[in-house]
């Protein structure tokens, strides 16, 4: 039996030094009814943070998956299921990555982030869609 105790060890141990994007499993209902619990998230930690993206982020003491929003001059961690409370990142933070993409079962992959062919630049979706194959 395995020396780690939690989720966040495990992470830590395996991905946290890791450059190339690498999968987690979504526990709880906090980011429903976009992401249900226990699809699987593809993190890129090379994708800058941004308004509205969904991120995975360290701060105090413990590790969030939830959809960043500036308001203002205030950052929060917001949950999609509005059952659950938003946090306010008052302090330091780090952010781990971004969801690039999810897959739940017997469904496409969703994908977050698509190459505008026009501006040559990366543009985000808050409703993930199915990649065409020429992208």
């Amino acid at each position: 039996m395995s020396d780690i105790d939690t989720p966040q060890e495990m992470f830590e141990t395996n991905c946290s030094t890791n450059s190339e994007p690498f999968a987690l499993q979504n526990l709880g209902s906090y980011m429903e009814p976009e992401f249900s619990e226990n699809c699987i998230v593809i993190i890129d930690p090379g994708m800058q943070i941004h308004n509205r993206a969904y991120a995975i982020v360290r701060y105090d003491n413990d590790m969030y998956f939830r959809q960043y929003l500036v308001r203002g001059n205030k950052k929060f961690l917001v949950p999609l299921n509005t059952q659950h409370d938003e946090i306010e990142l008052a302090g330091e933070f780090e952010v781990v990555g971004c969801v690039v993409q999810q897959k739940q079962r017997k469904q496409k992959p969703l994908h977050y982030y698509h190459l505008n062919r026009t501006t040559g630049e990366m543009d985000f979706t808050i409703s993930g869609k199915t990649k065409n194959k020429e992208e």
